[in-house]
């Protein structure tokens, strides 16, 4: 129980979660609820409480879990800090580690097994719009009374906006404001009630029984069915569940790496059951494999897509962290911090663009001085650099198999070792799945079929047939692990430079790593070793310390890591690449105007191998990354709102190197 006195606002919410908890059916296990602005942030410890006496009151399973999509309406960038900062203060009574940053976008947040909050900071009207169309759709919609002031009235409670919470939201989803009793005769109340009304909402305790609208309702599919049309050459935005409620099956998920372990926990967490195929006898025995791994988020200057995608994915990464060790997993890591400095002339240039590029947040990155980077290194650093205060380091194998330990814990996941998977096939709806290392004569034979199936094997994403044309390349990477001794031993932050250097761990550094593209094998070298052992040099000549880095010992690690051209990881499902190359090829013959083939391409849904997903291309930031991508489709495969963007959707999607060339006319 909270120390919140609002009694009124805990008997509201707890009110209509037990009433949405007795109408949920059997096959659903998420209520997913939203709400409009806050009276104080304690309110959040109102809705946990609240949600969590429902629970004990409802006969349903205590899988239920509840979705909470949080919009509190900031207008400046001061008001985005202070409500970021008091954020923090108050979900530090779940975990302590957890940031908030002021960002525009969501960031989402596990609260605790069964309720997870994304927190919304910007303008509503734009995130809303950047949301996509979601099978799991809102159910209620929670107001604070602060929004019926002149100031928020005309903007939240007008159509375009209101719309917008419809195509969300369900058929039957009522509208109310928890925090206090309102007054009839306030005009602000009547004008939004009769918009609310207008656009499909029953609002609870001003209307006696449903409107169910008819106009209301189609204008609300139509908007879906806009939506979808716009983004046709994607492909399904969402997944009907509904379906997929009528015929239950596992999800396969070929791989062992983070990524995949990250995605078996994001499903088993949505009440999946997962069998997970590792052809190695090791989980994380391939580029998941190093024993320490720098995460930070990856920064430019203009702050665009990809900027702003790596921030809201290292956020993420680090409370996900944080939450299994919170639940008893052991992780090494340490957010120390990370120290970034260029190490020429060049990339000096490039990060002075980054750091005085935009006005990052303080828990994002600052800049420091030579003095100041020298004392929060504990090693003499003889020039500026960038801080990342709250990266770090995190041991990769240990997180890979922490999350599949808490999967394990949770719900029903079958793991297969050693089960390399040779070949896949689409058969009536299903994907089967053929393996001859398990077989005595060396012959493929089929090891699982299952509805739905996630190629996420890292290196041995492109070997199928069907994932054969996903433009990722493989780069080799060697990193070296030293003895802590001399001056080295005082490390106390990553150092990314040329090259990156981790504080030690059981008496050893990381130092690398190498980067060389189409390898012809992961052998171990000794010129790519001798080349990390120059790194730190090169980055700090005037310095003593890199002289204690040591690799001599021949100790090192190699792996494969999948990079796309535009540094965006893939995720989605598997475009059909022979199918789209057929139509090209129609498209060539054909004596049509290209105006005509582009608006085709636009309009037309994107050819896939349906119930076939691919995740993959995390390059050497999948520490970052990989989280929030895995829980972005386990979020898209069970029809949950997803915790990125349309537009990040777009930019992760396989398919999306071919349809911008298409989109514009050009050749494949």
């Amino acid at each position: 129980m909270s120390k919140s006195t609002n009694l009124f606002s805990l008997n509201h919410y707890k009110q209509h979660l037990v009433t949405l908890t007795e109408t949920t059916s059997l096959t659903e296990i998420v209520i997913h609820i939203g709400q409009i602005g806050l009276t104080s942030v304690n309110d959040v410890l109102v809705v946990v409480d609240a949600f969590t006496q429902a629970k004990q009151l409802s006969d349903k399973s205590e899988s239920l879990r509840l979705h909470l999509s949080l919009f509190n309406p900031t207008t400046t960038a001061v008001e985005l800090e202070d409500y970021a900062s008091a954020l923090i203060k108050i979900l530090s009574q779940f975990n302590n580690e957890i940031i908030i940053a002021p960002i525009i976008g969501c960031q989402r947040v596990h609260i605790q097994q069964d309720i997870v909050i994304d927190f919304y900071l910007g303008n509503m009207h734009s995130l809303l719009k950047s949301a996509s169309n979601i099978s799991q759709m809102i159910r209620h919609w929670f107001a604070c009374s602060n929004t019926l002031t002149p100031s928020q009235s005309d903007h939240i409670y007008q159509q375009d906006l209101l719309w917008q919470l419809g195509r969300l939201s369900s058929n039957n989803a009522q509208f109310s404001f928890y925090d206090k009793p309102l007054d009839t005769k306030n005009n602000q109340l009547t004008k939004a009630i009769k918009q609310l009304e207008y656009t499909g909402f029953l609002v609870a305790d001003f209307c006696s029984e449903s409107l169910n609208d008819a106009i209301a309702l189609d204008e609300r599919n139509a908007l879906r069915q806009q939506l979808q049309h716009e983004f046709a050459y994607q492909g399904p935005l969402s997944i009907d569940v509904k379906q997929q409620a009528q015929h239950p099956k596992s999800i396969g998920i070929i791989g062992g790496g983070i990524a995949s372990a990250c995605l078996a926990l994001s499903l088993i967490e949505r009440g999946q059951h997962v069998v997970l195929y590792c052809k190695d006898n090791a989980i994380a025995d391939g580029a998941s494999g190093n024993k320490q791994g720098a995460i930070y988020p990856l920064l430019t200057p203009e702050n665009g897509p990809l900027s702003q995608f790596f921030q809201h994915a290292f956020l993420y990464s680090r409370q996900r962290v944080n939450h299994l060790i919170n639940l008893g997993h052991n992780i090494s890591h340490d957010f120390c911090g990370v120290l970034q400095t260029g190490f020429d002339d060049k990339t000096t240039t490039r990060l002075n663009k980054i750091i005085n590029g935009q006005q990052w947040p303080r828990n994002i990155a600052y800049a420091v001085d030579a003095k100041a980077a020298s004392k929060l290194a504990g090693v003499e650093i003889n020039t500026a650099a960038f801080y990342y205060p709250a990266g770090g380091w995190i041991c990769p194998y240990e997180f890979a198999n922490a999350c599949l330990a808490q999967a394990k814990a949770s719900g029903n996941i079958e793991i297969r070792m050693n089960c390399k998977i040779d070949a896949i096939q689409s058969n009536a709806d299903q994907w089967q799945l053929y393996s001859a290392s398990l077989s005595n004569d060396n012959q493929a034979k089929l090891v699982g079929q299952h509805a739905k199936l996630v190629v996420a094997n890292g290196a041995q994403l492109t070997e199928f047939e069907q994932t054969t044309s996903i433009p990722l390349s493989g780069f080799r990477g060697q990193v070296s692990h030293v003895p802590s001794q001399g001056e080295l031993s005082q490390l106390k932050t990553v150092i990314c430079a040329n090259g990156y250097l981790t504080p030690a761990n059981n008496g050893q550094h990381c130092v690398g790593a190498s980067y060389i593209k189409n390898p012809q094998n992961l052998d171990f070298s000794l010129e790519e070793q001798h080349q990390n052992s120059l790194k730190m040099r090169q980055s700090f000549p005037n310095s003593q310390w890199p002289d204690d880095i040591d690799t001599s010992h021949n100790e090192a690690r190699v792996g494969i890591r999948m990079v796309s051209r535009d540094h965006f990881p893939v995720m989605g499902i598997c475009p059909d690449m022979a199918e789209i190359n057929h139509r090209y090829q129609q498209q060539l013959e054909s004596k049509d105007k290209p105006s005509l083939w582009q608006s085709y391409w636009q309009q037309t849904p994107a050819p896939i191998h349906q119930g076939l997903f691919v995740l993959g291309g995390f390059g050497s930031r999948g520490l970052s990354s990989a989280p929030i991508v895995a829980e972005s489709l386990a979020a898209q495969m069970c029809g949950e709102i997803l915790p990125i963007s349309l537009l990040t959707q777009t930019l992760l999607s396989p398919n999306r190197m071919w349809m911008r060339k298409l989109l514009k006319g050009k050749a494949i």
